[in-house]
């Protein structure tokens, strides 16, 4: 496991109808971003690209890094909006399909739910979990399933044109109840089509949450003993734009002192 991690965040504008192809293409010109910048994992929202399986594991190849993308998955004559992992050879390793699916995703795009089961998956720097949008921040089955798995890092793939503050919200009380650091990825500020309606779908906000860095069990004592809040666990919030944004995540912290803390607060690992 790798202590610190390299991760860039693709808030996208994506193009009106979420399975528009020409999103493939955005979405490979946004990575050219990322070039030179050796990343362990490149993310990006929920439904984007949407389509483009073979093209973003290309990428993955090219740029050596692990890519999260929202693509919707069809099996069995059922539609599924998931996550998929794709490893720095450009082979999905993973996915996680959404299992709170709402009016949108049902109406419009005839979404099915997946099982509710979260799972992590290996890499060579830790365990990612992925589960989609509402999902991870809603409610707490989620967090405890991927918790109870040894999950180092959750990644939170949405789209959110309403509660993108709660949702910060919510996903920060999830990375406190784990002690886990958390990446939210959501589309920046777009108008999107469904049918013959336009709907503008607020976006951004796109966020890096994890434990302040502690080093021994001496900073984790002064730490839990001046405890007030966790405004300080953000440590990245976008505005609404279209953005790439390139930061390294602290794994050490959470994987050092996980045990520690629950032990400390009382809670269930």
């Amino acid at each position: 496991m790798k202590d610190i991690i390299r991760v860039a965040i693709i808030q996208p504008k994506p193009y009106p109808s979420f399975e528009d192809p020409r999103n493939i293409g955005h979405a490979l010109q946004l990575m050219e971003k990322c070039r030179g910048e050796e990343l362990d994992v490149i993310c990006f929202p929920e439904y984007f690209p949407c389509l483009g399986e073979r093209e973003i594991g290309s990428a993955a190849r090219k740029f050596d890094s692990y890519v999260i993308a929202g693509i919707i998955e069809e099996e069995g004559g059922n539609r599924y909006s998931s996550a998929a992992l794709f490893n720095r050879t450009g082979r999905v390793v993973g996915r996680q399909r959404k299992f709170s699916v709402g009016a949108l995703d049902r109406d419009s795009l005839g979404i099915t739910p997946g099982d509710g089961v979260y799972r992590v998956f290996e890499t060579e720097f830790g365990k990612i979990g992925m589960p989609v949008a509402i999902d991870y921040w809603g409610q707490s089955e989620a967090g405890r399933q991927l918790a109870y798995q040894g999950v180092d890092i959750v990644f939170n793939p949405g789209i959110f044109p309403v509660l993108r503050g709660h949702w910060k919200t919510g996903a920060l009380v999830r990375a406190f109840d784990n002690f886990v650091p958390v990446v939210g990825i959501n589309s920046a500020d777009y108008n999107s089509v469904f049918g013959e309606k336009r709907v503008h779908q607020h976006g951004g906000g796109s966020f890096i949450l994890q434990p302040p860095k502690m080093l021994d069990k001496y900073d984790f004592n002064r730490w839990a003993k001046g405890l007030d809040n966790i405004e300080n666990w953000v440590q990245v919030e976008l505005d609404q734009l279209e953005q790439v944004y390139i930061s390294e995540v602290d794994l050490a912290t959470a994987a050092r002192f996980r045990i520690e803390f629950f032990k400390r607060f009382g809670f269930k690992p």
